[in-house]
């Protein structure tokens, strides 16, 4: 319960208030889920069927090809996630997401969130979450495009503060698109101030 009214207090109450009957739906049919580091949430070639919000650890979501794992996204404490397309269209998701830290998940069924967007507020939150996916992938999308490979690094670091210290090496560089000895020898270079901000011009 304790868990379930952080969730409340951090992501819905900010947005808009819940009746008691809101209240109750949420408390009986949303879950905890308390999961090990390195473990799978979500696995490609399901159907995914549930909102996730991070109350605690990380998640990284990636693609596998040619036996090779491509990082896509991270999540971190506070933030919704889940495999979108498959969430909104019921069709299988290619994405996997698997957790760096021992972490804690609460669970929101997509049954529930249909019944409560029967209320026009409720579309406050989707519009929240869809936005902020949104503004990150194009703004990664837009590093890609006008940054060099040591400007992608300096701009993962301005966009996830503190992530060097959480996440292994290997796979920032999977999620820069650079292969792990080539962020080593960018992380020896002397730090230069350089302008990130075209990326944030989306």
């Amino acid at each position: 319960m304790k868990d379930l009214n952080n969730f409340l207090e951090t992501a819905i109450y900010p947005l808009f208030d819940l009746s008691d009957k809101e209240k109750q739906m949420i408390q009986a049919e949303a879950s905890i889920l308390h999961v090990k580091s390195n473990s799978s949430v979500i696995r490609e070639s399901s159907t995914v069927e549930r909102l996730f919000f991070l109350q605690k650890g990380i998640i990284r979501s990636f693609y596998v090809k040619d036996d090779r794992e491509i990082n896509t996204e991270f999540f971190f404490e506070n933030d919704f996630f889940t495999a979108l397309t498959s969430f909104l269209t019921g069709e299988k998701t290619n994405l996997n997401f698997h957790t760096l830290e021992e972490s804690e998940l609460i669970i929101i069924p997509k049954p529930l969130i249909d019944r409560l967007l029967k209320e026009q507020k409720w579309y406050q939150l989707m519009n929240e979450i869809l936005t902020r996916e949104f503004i990150k992938k194009c703004r990664r999308e837009s590093s890609f495009l006008l940054h060099d490979s040591y400007e992608r690094y300096l701009y993962f670091l301005e966009q996830f503060p503190h992530s060097e210290s959480r996440i292994p090496l290997f796979h920032i560089a999977s999620y820069l698109g650079m292969s792990p000895e080539t962020l080593s020898r960018i992380r020896s270079k002397k730090i230069r101030q350089i302008d990130l901000s075209q990326a944030n011009r989306i």
